[in-house]
């Protein structure tokens, strides 16, 4: 007969995260087992923390999605936001609310998920916390480095910076992209160790939403290029399926000449330009393949809508 949570209880559900998830690394003094972990501080690094929540039937469906893939996913978003600062991610605490019935099998590859791309990034569980819940809940803090000064942020766009993406967009939910992207830490670190990046974020909401984040944020306008935008067949999907979780970054015209002539690296992803900054007056607009320019409607995925 199938084991379900309710048969090993909490604490064997704890006893079981632990065998897996013992640090790889000498940052982690003091893992999972006291009240609160004790991580060590490299000098001359800003700390990144950021969080992010896997709801099912609102992230997933379990009739959609394996267990694996489920983890994966909550450790996999929070990558992509450390990356979207053009940090390092280092550590991680999970904390999981599962119905009782949960089959004990269902419960070890969800954290097998997380386990295994943890372990690609060089992250550390080192702790979390686990509840009872009607549906499954996954909620992930990840902590990460950067460069003393160095966090690339949203408002650092600036008039006549070139807009760029990583990858390509759209169809994120019917290809599965959702479940199985590569958070996008290495194009990242190469862009902040060789370029002057003025502003980045991931596209978690669609790009037509997330552009607007960059131009809110900066105080700018941004001209985009329907015929440039690296779509999966369907512009309209491209710009507001959201969960593509690729780069969306500007910087100057120099750099972006530079960035646009360098050899493909191999292993990352490509970069697109995909329009340019210009004056706050002009708003957020897209040029359309006809050539006609309409305003870009903020429109893409909302958690209340």
């Amino acid at each position: 007969m199938e084991k379900i949570l309710k048969d090993i209880g909490e604490f064997g559900l704890i006893d079981e995260i632990k065998r897996w998830a013992r640090p790889n690394t000498p940052r982690v003094r003091l893992g999972i087992g006291d009240d609160a972990a004790v991580l060590s501080a490299a000098r001359g690094k800003d700390i990144l923390f950021t969080t992010d929540m896997l709801i099912e039937d609102r992230h997933f469906r379990r009739s959609e999605a394996t267990a694996y893939e489920i983890g994966r996913k909550a450790l996999a978003v929070n990558l992509s936001d450390i990356a979207a600062m053009g940090g390092v991610p280092t550590s991680a605490v999970i904390a999981a609310g599962l119905p009782a019935d949960l089959p004990v099998d269902f419960a070890r590859e969800m954290y097998r998920g997380l386990k295994d791309l943890a372990r690609v990034f060089k992250v550390d569980i080192a702790g979390g916390d686990t509840n009872l819940s009607e549906k499954i809940i996954l909620s992930v803090a990840l902590l990460g480095e950067v460069p003393r000064g160095k966090a690339l942020k949203r408002s650092g766009a600036k008039n006549g910076d070139v807009v760029f993406v990583t990858g390509s967009l759209g169809g994120s939910y019917a290809s599965k992209k959702h479940l199985h992207f590569i958070p996008r830490i290495k194009e990242a670190g190469f862009l902040a160790g060789n370029f002057n990046i003025h502003s980045m974020m991931d596209i978690s909401d669609g790009l037509a939403m997330d552009i607007h984040k960059i131009a809110k944020a900066s105080r700018v306008g941004i001209l985009l290029s329907e015929r440039a935008i690296p779509s999966s067949g369907d512009i309209q999907r491209a710009l507001t399926d959201g969960e593509d979780f690729e780069l969306l970054f500007t910087l100057p015209p120099a750099e972006a000449a530079k960035l646009t002539l360098t050899p493909p690296k191999k292993g990352l992803a490509a970069f697109h330009p995909v329009g340019k900054v210009v004056e706050k007056k002009y708003g957020v607009r897209l040029v359309k393949n006809g050539g006609t320019v309409v305003k870009l409607a903020e429109k893409g995925f909302d958690h209340f809508r």
